[in-house]
């Protein structure tokens, strides 16, 4: 049966009622009140569509309507300055308007599981939007006054006092699948180093998991080569070059290699054969690459490389941060955002003794195990390396 959020009630049969029952089982998409109702949801199974998109045409002109009343109510309410934040919804849009929207939301939701097909990555997908959602749902504990007088930072400044202050995942923008930032959301993903300081934990500190050159060892994985205990760019210093280079020049000549197929390095090459990830998962009639985790990408042999790496890593990464977010449910500590191939947790010290169950989770991939930097701090801005 159909139903869909609204704050904290539940509104099926044109009727809002504070309990669900449980053979209400589609929705649109997730809220935190779901976190211990199992529901399937329309936004996941139509691939991160949109409301407007998915509309059936019968409906269409109805739903765009009221649509656009709802938006003009809001708007109104920011023209004005007012702060709605703290109000129950009914409180500034009339009731009517609130349940013909739900209605309507309903309908579409219902269209989409009558004619789309489930697809292939369902779980897993659903799983990612679920702890996406949990995420944005909690805003950043922010201290903008740290970058507030400096004046090589005002840009920075202007910008965050402009966006909303929790982080907004898109999962289907990119086409490798790695996490993109949504318009005006925190700019999590791209925020100046200098400046990540203004975001602090709301427990005791941030404990940062950050896997060790993870494309580096997806590219090992994906060539059945050992995984090196140790960092990964000393190793290949050691074992290609003999120590003639320094971490940084290795990790240069490594990157430089491997995603431009015009670049030769014999020394690499007489190790690792990057030609049979290509005669594995690239398809050159079609020009597509497959992945492990089922990702089918159109692209030209040049790029398919980068995207076999990219695309593998970013499912490996996004799956081991899963388990970590499911590990947390009912703790103190919470996952508070995730940026490239690590996750960041607000801590709380009471979760101490669970940092190395953390850790090893996150570490145990299906690519085997992946090294794993653990680093902490009382604001993002200064987090040192830790040891458990």
């Amino acid at each position: 049966m159909f139903f869909q959020v609204l704050e904290n009630q539940f509104f099926h049969n044109n009727q809002v009622f504070d309990f669900l029952p449980e053979d209400y089982n589609k929705t649109w998409d997730h809220q935190t009140i779901l976190k211990d109702h199992s529901a399937d949801y329309a936004f996941v199974w139509a691939n991160g569509q949109s409301l407007d998109d998915l509309c059936p045409d019968q409906i269409y002109e109805d739903w765009m309507k009221i649509s656009k009343k709802i938006r003009a109510f809001l708007k109104s309410y920011q023209i004005v300055g007012a702060d709605i934040k703290n109000y129950n919804l009914k409180q500034v849009i009339p009731e009517k308007f609130i349940f013909k929207y739900l209605f309507y939301k309903n309908l579409i939701s219902q269209h989409v599981f009558e004619n789309f097909e489930k697809p292939n990555n369902y779980d897993f997908m659903l799983d990612l939007h679920k702890m996406c959602s949990e995420i944005a749902q909690t805003d950043l504990k922010l201290n903008l006054d740290k970058i507030k007088y400096t004046l090589q930072y005002q840009n920075v400044y202007k910008k965050l006092q402009r966006v909303s202050h929790n982080v907004q995942y898109d999962a289907y923008k990119t086409i490798t699948g790695r996490l993109s930032i949504k318009p005006m959301s925190f700019p999590i993903l791209n925020l100046k180093k200098e400046c990540r300081g203004v975001i602090e934990p709301f427990k005791h500190c941030f404990v940062e998991l950050d896997f060790n050159a993870a494309e580096l060892r997806t590219f090992f994985a994906l060539l059945d080569i050992p995984q090196p205990e140790g960092d990964i760019h000393n190793w290949i210093g050691e074992e290609v070059y003999g120590g003639k280079f320094e971490r940084d020049q290795v990790k240069q000549k490594v990157f430089s290699w491997l995603y431009d197929p015009r670049k030769s390095d014999k020394k690499l090459e007489k190790i690792f054969q990057r030609g049979k990830i290509l005669e594995k998962y690239y398809n050159y009639d079609t020009k597509h690459i497959t992945t492990i985790f089922g990702r089918n990408i159109p692209c030209e042999e040049h790029y398919a490389l980068n995207y076999i790496i990219q695309s593998t890593t970013s499912d490996l990464f996004l799956r081991q941060a899963i388990k970590v977010w499911k590990m947390l449910k009912g703790r103190e500590t919470n996952v508070s955002f995730t940026i490239h191939d690590s996750v960041v947790l607000d801590f709380h010290l009471s979760d101490q003794g669970m940092v190395n169950e953390l850790v090893d989770e996150f570490s145990d991939t299906e690519l085997g195990k992946y090294k794993v930097n653990i680093s902490g701090g009382k604001n993002f801005g200064k987090m040192k390396e830790m040891n458990f």
